[in-house]
């Protein structure tokens, strides 16, 4: 049977998984699908927690190369966008154990997304969400699909006997028996039952790739300040010095919105996209935050 890591954000979701995969993992190759804006969270956090694991990003190169070639003690981490458009080739093979972490992004059951997760192989199935119902109980009936299949039933059976009682009828009884039947699958702490336990910070830097458009942009920015800097080799140590700094802070404005440095752009920002993600998980989940920029007029 499957299990699901319900914990509040911030109380150790990614060590746990962790620990689990490595105590999984002589058994054979394991899979973490995770927002494109963690994965490379899940690398640092292997690399720091777990070295004994051989965390391979699932992206550049030969994909199916790297698939074929696995063995105990790998995890290979895989954007939830690259599962859909890869599906047959991981879904091809078996996996010991799954991951999907943020699993509230198959929380709908139409999308191409969510049926390519559950067309996974796998010997062990872990979803990890601080927000395992956002909106309605079919998202908690789909997430159960992906975990054990078969458990609440039917889509059709599951609304007559649970969704519509609970959420049309506020029939207590019927969510006793939903809580009875998954909570034994479901583990979940707030920061409020482990406060006394908790550090003074809790630290978490997520590295997100621009798009291809604003790479190029990026990319284009970058030639020009270099021939322009290239041409005012006359100038005075000072003032080239300057024009140095000059450039290097029009770039590090379009890297952090394309926006900052054309204002005309109709590039949306892979770094503010990531932000309104989390922000919404924060005040999904009741969180306050406070947010900063080293520019006035990103804010």
């Amino acid at each position: 049977v499957g299990a699901c890591l319900a914990d509040d954000m911030g109380l150790g979701k990614t060590v746990q998984t962790l620990a689990l995969l490595l105590r999984r993992a002589p058994e054979g190759p394991a899979l973490v699908v995770a927002p494109t804006s963690v994965c490379h969270n899940w690398l640092d956090e292997a690399r720091r927690f777990a070295p004994t694991l051989r965390a391979k990003l699932f992206g550049n190169g030969d994909r199916q190369k790297l698939l074929d070639e696995l063995e105990p003690f790998d995890v290979v981490v895989c954007s939830y966008g690259l599962l859909q458009s890869e599906q047959e080739k991981i879904t091809g093979r078996p996996w010991t154990t799954v991951v999907l972490d943020e699993a509230q992004a198959i929380k709908n059951a139409a999308t191409k997304r969510s049926q390519a997760a559950m067309a996974l192989d796998a010997d062990f199935r872990v979803a990890t969400t601080g927000t395992p119902i956002e909106n309605h109980l079919g998202e908690l009936w789909n997430l159960f699909r992906f975990l054990n299949p078969g458990l609440l039933g039917s889509k059709k059976r599951f609304d007559a006997r649970f969704a519509v009682p609970i959420e049309r009828d506020h029939d207590r009884k019927a969510r006793r028996l939903l809580k009875e039947l998954v909570s034994p699958f479901i583990l979940r702490r707030t920061k409020s039952q482990v406060l006394s336990d908790l550090p003074p910070r809790t630290e978490v830097v997520r590295k997100v790739d621009l798009s291809t458009d604003e790479a190029a942009l990026y990319e284009t920015l970058r030639i020009k300040a270099l021939e322009q800097l290239d041409g005012d080799r006359e100038d005075s140590a000072g003032a080239r010095h300057l024009k140095v700094l000059a450039e290097l802070m029009k770039l590090r404005r379009a890297a952090c919105h394309p926006k900052l440095v054309l204002p005309e752009s109709k590039l949306s920002g892979a770094k503010l996209e990531t932000l309104v993600e989390i922000v919404t998980d924060l005040t999904d989940g009741g969180h306050k935050a406070l947010v900063f920029s080293q520019f006035v007029d990103h804010l």
